[in-house]
């Protein structure tokens, strides 16, 4: 299965995104929920046209693909405000608030190391939230 990755950027109104790998393809939301959806809709409107038309599809999109958002760290801070402090960040990731907060204002920027601490945290708390039921 390929990976489509997306990278999303903060705009004033919102988020835009784009694929590197599928020129043409881009779109915009107002919350990140929103241009998920509408990265979605591209793709399948994408897939859709270069099919009717005969275009060629890029190697990414042939089969089965999943999708992956890539921010930078300053817009994904800015997203992650609205649901998590930087307290349970730091808390989940074991790092210092501070210097997460500094991140998040862009006063210092993470090194690949911290960027992968803080993305496995992520992940293992995002596990942690599935393991959960009512």
């Amino acid at each position: 299965m390929e990976t489509v990755n997306v990278v999303v950027e903060k705009t004033n109104t919102g988020y835009s995104a784009y694929i590197p790998d599928v020129p043409g393809v881009v779109s915009v939301g107002e919350t990140f929920n929103e241009l998920r959806t509408n990265v979605q809709e591209a793709l399948v409107l994408y897939l859709e046209t270069s099919l009717e038309f005969g275009d060629k599809i890029p190697a990414v999109l042939s089969g089965d693909y999943s999708v992956a958002f890539k921010f930078d760290i300053q817009t994904f801070m800015e997203w992650l405000s609205k649901i998590m402090s930087q307290k349970g960040l730091s808390d989940i990731a074991g790092m210092n608030e501070s210097l997460i907060s500094q991140y998040a204002n862009g006063v210092k920027n993470p090194g690949p190391k911290q960027l992968k601490r803080m993305e496995k945290a992520l992940h293992r708390f995002a596990d942690d939230l599935h393991a959960i039921s009512f």
